[in-house]
């Protein structure tokens, strides 16, 4: 009698466990797999089932590059991608000269810039002002540089290894599930985190313009076939 009720006081776990479990064979199912079937089941989740103190961390524009190789390099060649180049000495010439910056002074290591030509700065995984003698310091900073895919679209930590569960398993998708592993929904907002009145290139008199910015110098769309309209 007190092994049956032993085991009926474990059989809900039991249960639990079975049906959060990967709906993989144990012959295919690897690491990896269990890994990303596990991760796609809880930002599936309602988001009030989220762990809110979960955080998402910044893991640069090159991880993106997988799923999106024409989008990516479509983004390397705009301004955006090109943003912190311009903070050096010598560069963006006639723009600095238009809005009176210094041409020949140094910016790459004013935070006021980097914040809004960088990837995350200040945050969780983002861009830091390397130490020149650090090469690892330096590399990592070097994938950070300019404005990349996660200042627009969110950190990346959590939903590039979902992307990368969907292009595999090749199932549809939905924003939803996507904005619950940290993607954000592009709009306004977005934009007036750099374009504001602190920028040195924002005529106070003319505020950014949304409507007609928002599809300017950003990189080329290519459809998205597996996701759920």
């Amino acid at each position: 009698m007190k092994a049956r009720l032993a085991f009926l006081s474990v059989l809900p776990a039991c249960l639990l466990v079975l049906a959060l479990w990967p709906r993989t064979s144990p012959a295919s199912a690897g690491p990896e797999t269990i890994v990303s079937a596990t991760l796609s089941a809880a930002a599936t989740m309602p988001l009030g089932l989220q762990d809110k103190k979960a955080t998402f961390t910044y893991v640069g524009s090159k991880k993106c590059k997988m799923c999106h190789l024409a989008v990516y390099k479509s983004w390397a060649k705009t301004k955006m991608g090109q943003a912190f180049n311009t903070l050096k000495p010598g560069n963006a010439k006639e723009s600095k000269q238009k809005f009176k910056i210094d041409v020949n002074k140094d910016f790459t290591k004013d935070e006021k810039c980097i914040k809004c030509h960088t990837v995350g700065y200040g945050k969780p995984g983002g861009y830091a002002i390397p130490d020149p003698k650090n090469k690892k310091s330096v590399r990592k900073a070097k994938k950070l540089q300019g404005v990349g895919c996660e200042d627009c679209h969110g950190p990346g930590s959590a939903y590039v290894k979902l992307h990368k569960e969907i292009m595999q398993s090749k199932r549809k998708y939905t924003d939803k599930e996507m904005y619950a592993a940290g993607m954000k929904k592009i709009d306004k907002s977005t934009c007036l985190t750099c374009h504001n009145s602190e920028s040195p290139t924002i005529n106070p008199g003319e505020p950014f313009d949304y409507e007609k910015r928002k599809d300017q110098g950003i990189h080329e769309h290519k459809p998205l076939k597996q996701r759920e309209e």
